[in-house]
């Protein structure tokens, strides 16, 4: 019997035809669904969870529940609500020590049920977890989106289920129905009432001043001022931590005698942020190995300061240069004993492993590595305030010569420079906008006589610098001042280039100066204030005030995303009573102070281009 072989269809007719069936499929399941509303469907979902290192993750104590965007509840007025699902074990993987695990979830909900808008979890494990991302899929064709990235605290703290929203964005006045009332509820939540002390799974977002900088309580040379609230010291505010100060307004941070303050930070890193902002525990393991392989090093240098009962300066050259790795003849230092007795088993284990695979010496700058003496270079001190930390911070010159803000003249005169400017005058040179200043005079002279103590010899600078035919830039004179025996007298030096004798060496300890003026400012100012610091009360408010449906929230938070949390490691390592920048800086116990000085002249609207460039006359408009 003979048969015939059918033709086969041309291949995008196949293909047409199988959408087309696909499609057919779908619109006859969603018809069932509206006509027989007895009938059920399956929503499928997959959760990413980071365990808290050291601890298991959820598991089968987590549970999810469904919160439909389309349809609602009669009886509540919000988002009809699915049946509980528990979380179910799909995989772990392992990333850097953090246990990584995907659960699966899955919810038979009715026809009517519609599209879930958010989901409520409830973590009724002894631990948090860090919630990654959550999806759902409710068709093939239709999957929704939660990045969460937060941590999920036990319910018996809490108190109450966590809401996370989908990633759609709504205007407040098009925000569906059946989500109006939680966006509400979700949103006056954050805003607390201003009283009590804030706990780790709080998601709350008050104001606060900075006044949690010092401790007087363990003697007067560790009061801070309290920074924000009044005119003598403004300040950007922060988040509110509700934490017991001492009368004066200091925080009490409470560790055993034997306990150094300068130590103290890196065994004790609690501090409130709440749960949204904390970092991802993958970002906080490399922030604590960092600042661990960062610390031994000082650690051990500032125990062997405290045996000599020396100062910790750096007495050579040689000196400064075994601070960093790539030397020969370096050797592995030993953690002091007092050290391994304060510090917890895992960052004692921590800095002994750094020591000794030497990670606890720093890199060594490129420049170094080619040249050991190139920082000697005036191209090369002129280079760095342009391609360096502290960019922002030259201006134009605009008279000559400077005067200060109490209208003290320069010493500088035209003849220190004449010679450096290719062949043209001081007017000549400042007509044809090139001649510049490095201003770190008017806002240090009045802290000079507070800084200048035990040991400390700052001077306040004025540098000026020419741009040379070739386009490169090059200082031609630094003007170094201290104050004088009066709030109106100054008393200046100038220095000029040279190479050889004694000149040089004033040339080469006047650029010195300018580098630690640039560099204090760089991480006080620039850093820590103008990025970090002023950037804060903007979090809080667009947390108050912006629901997380809201698209200007979606924009801001990948700029807003860990600020927070490095803002609040700051207060607590960096810029407190003996941190980090006290005792690196020569501006040491009035870093702070200093900073709300400069804080009186920033402006919001200063800050973009060209704006700051105007501020600094440093571009030329066209009628100029």
């Amino acid at each position: 019997m003979s048969t015939t072989k059918k033709k086969s269809l041309p291949l995008t007719l196949r293909i047409t035809k199988c959408v087309n069936s696909v499609h057919s499929k779908m619109t006859d399941r969603l018809i069932m669904r509206e006509a027989v509303p007895s009938r059920h469907y399956m929503i499928n979902g997959e959760i990413v969870v980071v365990a808290d290192p050291g601890h298991s993750g959820p598991g089968k104590s987590a549970s999810v529940q469904l919160c439909s965007c389309t349809k609602v509840d009669p009886d509540t007025g919000k988002g009809k609500l699915s049946k509980k699902a528990i979380l179910r074990h799909v995989k772990t993987t392992k990333d850097k020590g953090l246990n990584i695990t995907v659960y699966s979830v899955k919810f038979k909900v009715e026809a009517e049920f519609g599209i879930p808008g958010a989901f409520l979890i409830t973590n009724e494990h002894k631990h948090k977890f860090f919630l990654q991302a959550a999806t759902f899929e409710v068709s093939s064709v239709e999957i929704i989106h939660f990045d969460c990235q937060t941590w999920v605290f036990p319910i018996r703290r809490t108190k109450t289920d966590r809401i996370f929203f989908s990633n759609t964005c709504y205007l407040p006045n098009q925000t569906p129905a059946a989500m109006v009332e939680l966006r509400r509820e979700e949103l006056h939540s954050l805003r607390g009432d201003g009283t009590g002390e804030r706990k780790e799974w709080e998601r709350i977002y008050e104001y606060d001043h900075y006044d949690d900088l010092g401790n007087a309580d363990q003697g007067h040379e560790h009061a801070r001022p309290i920074l924000g609230g009044n005119q003598a010291h403004p300040y950007p505010r922060r988040i509110r931590t509700g934490c017991t100060c001492s009368d004066n307004g200091m925080i009490l941070v409470c560790f055993p005698s034997f306990v150094p303050r300068i130590w103290q930070p890196l065994f004790d890193l609690d501090i409130f942020v709440p749960p949204d902002e904390q970092l991802h525990p993958k970002k906080l393991l490399e922030l604590l190995s960092n600042s661990i392989q960062s610390a031994v090093h000082f650690i051990v240098q500032e125990t062997k300061s405290l045996i000599k009962e020396d100062s910790g300066s750096f007495d050579s050259f040689n000196e400064i240069l075994e601070v960093f790795s790539g030397n020969q003849g370096q050797h592995a230092e030993k953690v002091p004993d007092v050290v391994r007795k304060m510090a917890p088993n895992k960052q004692l284990k921590r800095m002994i492993r750094a020591n000794k695979t030497n990670q606890a010496k720093f890199p060594l700058p490129q420049i170094i590595a080619e040249d050991k003496w190139a920082w000697k270079d005036d191209g090369e001190f002129a280079q760095q305030m342009i391609a360096g930390i502290n960019p922002a911070t030259i201006q134009r010159l605009q008279e000559f010569p400077p005067y200060s803000k109490i209208g003290q003249r320069s010493s500088i005169e035209a003849a220190h420079i004449a010679h450096n400017l290719d062949g043209l005058t001081i007017e000549q040179a400042m007509s044809q906008h090139k001649t510049f200043i490095l201003d770190h005079h008017n806002y240090l002279m009045s802290f000079l006589n507070r800084i200048n103590t035990k040991g400390i010899c700052a001077y306040a600078s004025w540098t000026l610098l020419f741009s040379s035919r070739d386009g490169t830039l090059k200082p031609v004179a630094i003007e170094l001042s201290l104050p004088g025996s009066s709030s109106s007298v100054e008393v200046h030096r100038v220095f000029v280039p040279a190479s050889q004798g004694t000149e040089a060496a004033l040339w080469q300890r006047a650029k010195t100066q300018v580098m630690a003026n640039d560099s204090a400012h760089h991480q006080l100012i620039c850093h820590w204030l103008h990025t970090h610091a002023v950037v804060e009360p903007f979090i809080i408010a667009s947390r108050r005030q912006l629901s997380v449906m809201h698209p200007i929230h979606q924009l801001l938070r990948p700029h807003f995303r860990d600020t927070m949390h490095i803002n609040a490691l700051f207060r607590l390592i960096l810029i407190n009573s003996g941190g980090v920048l006290e005792k690196t800086l020569f501006t040491r116990e009035v870093s702070v102070e200093l900073s709300s000085k400069l804080y009186k002249e920033w402006g919001f609207d200063e800050q973009g281009l060209p704006s700051d460039l105007l501020k600094r006359y440093s571009f030329l408009t066209d009628n100029s």
